[in-house]
């Protein structure tokens, strides 16, 4: 089942992202000024798993989680905000694969930090009897050189709990579409 939920995951971000790549013909666009880093629309990146923390660190927990996937910004709504999906795999904290897609918002609050939800439908082992789920998924990301450093909250798998923890990933940019056309006049 891995494979084809994988492909699915990879088309559907894929897909989505297609339907945001119209070209802007507006002859008077009102802010040429946008950084580099705020122009993220239209950019894949490549997601590279490895860490985690844990609320309780004597569990057991394995907190070394290698894992890849990808990220596609489909659209900057607005000044400051991004839309994006992402679409993983990694090894986690009870020794297995878990697997999942996501679509999420994040706002930039200061020159390299931003701060977003995702909303995320997952698969592992480790969570739910091994049932597929939909978790809210908050987190905080550092840019230094159009590289993304995320942390985000595991879920957590029992109310007695609030927070499970924190992932640690990054965001390495593969492909990001050409803006020159766009911003031209």
């Amino acid at each position: 089942m891995f494979p084809t939920l994988h492909l699915l995951a990879i088309a559907g971000i894929a897909g989505l992202g297609g339907l945001c790549n119209e070209r802007v013909n507006s002859e008077d666009l009102s802010d040429h000024s946008q950084t580099a880093s705020e122009q993220k629309a239209g950019e894949l990146g490549l997601n590279i798993f490895g860490l985690s923390l844990h609320a309780n660190r004597g569990a057991g927990y394995n907190e070394l989680n290698p894992g890849v996937g990808l990220r596609y910004t489909f659209w900057d709504p607005a000044p400051r905000w991004t839309v994006f999906g992402d679409t993983s795999i990694y090894y986690d904290s009870r020794r297995h694969w878990a697997k999942y897609i996501a679509l999420g918002a994040s706002y930039r609050f200061a020159e390299s930090w931003r701060v977003g939800v995702g909303v995320g439908y997952a698969q592992s082992q480790s969570y739910n009897r091994g049932k597929p789920f939909f978790a809210p998924i908050p987190g905080i990301a550092f840019e230094y050189r159009q590289v993304m450093f995320n942390a985000v909250l595991l879920p957590s798998e029992s109310s007695n709990s609030k927070v499970a923890g924190l992932a640690l990933f990054v965001t390495i940019p593969l492909w990001q579409r050409d803006r020159s056309r766009i911003y031209a006049n």
